[in-house]
């Protein structure tokens, strides 16, 4: 990834012309919702001229194809992006994995870096709809849903929202999501963030008497930057070792969700009151302030 950006001098000069922080985690991320390549191509020129380090994409694997329910209210049916049938790039959202290699090369001329929202947790709920080489049992949790979100057997081990829960366990499953990554970063992506993080347990939790080294294998992909959606205050969760996790498996920082701070900010701005005393505390959850990302976000805007 660096070769592509701070290591590359056309990326460096862009870089320099738009006042971007060397490092991504000192910058902020555009959450290019809803938008495909193609738009995100287009709008690069002025991403960066706002002071942007990165962008992050929506989900950009295979998914369901609901386009016809989308029609005149796919605001309503963004959850589609989040419902994954195999681990291959490109869906008919955002667009082909040349379009994101092309999108990715042309963010770089801009000295912009590309994070990509990676689910990694589950598949679809529609089991048929899974591509066939994927159609195995094995290769996924039991049919179960989650009925006790603070008990952390029940949050990693079964389904969420009916969506089939990836066998994490699994050698398979492992090496599939960990091939997909690596080509993500082959094709120009700089980091990721994952979906549903905390849904997936840590490597040294152990149930149905096994260890998972799902996590210690996918992470190892090549990226600058990666982050989870870990939110804070969850009974039971140990915030603290997803956020060094993702940390110690980046070459330029990761962290988790600063879900709390993010609220705190919210409500400062929605309030028109920044005075200091509303955003100084940070709850960190035991992790560092700069293991922290926080989400500033309305329903016309993200940032």
């Amino acid at each position: 990834s660096y070769v592509d950006t701070i290591g590359n001098p056309t990326f460096e000069t862009a870089r320099q012309k738009y006042g971007l922080p060397k490092d991504m985690k000192d910058g902020a991320t555009l959450h290019a919702f809803e938008l495909s390549f193609k738009s995100i191509m287009e709008n690069s020129p002025d991403i960066a001229k706002a002071g942007y380090t990165s962008i992050q994409t929506e989900p950009i694997v295979k998914i369901k194809d609901n386009r016809k329910l989308g029609t005149g209210n796919w605001y309503l049916n963004w959850y589609y992006v989040y419902q994954p049938t195999d681990m291959s790039i490109g869906n008919y959202v955002v667009g082909s994995e040349d379009e994101f290699k092309e999108m990715c090369k042309m963010a770089h001329q801009y000295g912009l870096r590309i994070i990509v929202d990676s689910v990694s947790n589950h598949f679809t709920s529609d089991f048929d709809e899974i591509a066939k080489k994927r159609q195995n049992k094995a290769y996924f949790h039991e049919d179960k849903q989650i009925s006790d979100y603070n008990n952390r057997e029940d949050c990693t081990q079964h389904k969420l929202s009916g969506l089939w829960d990836l066998n994490t366990q699994d050698d398979t499953v492992t090496q599939g999501m960990a091939d997909l990554l690596k080509q993500t970063v082959a094709d120009g992506a700089d980091g990721f963030r994952y979906d549903a993080a905390k849904h997936i347990e840590l490597p040294d939790e152990v149930f149905g008497g096994k260890k998972s080294n799902y996590w210690n294998t996918i992470l190892k992909n090549g990226s600058q930057f990666q982050y989870g959606e870990v939110l804070q205050g969850d009974s039971g969760l140990d915030y603290k070792a997803y956020a060094n996790m993702f940390r110690d498996n980046s070459s330029d920082g990761g962290g988790n969700t600063a879900s709390n701070y993010g609220k705190t900010i919210r409500a400062a701005v929605g309030s028109n009151n920044l005075d200091v005393k509303m955003v100084k505390n940070i709850d960190t959850g035991g992790a560092s302030e700069d293991q922290l990302v926080t989400w500033v976000e309305s329903h016309d805007n993200y940032a």
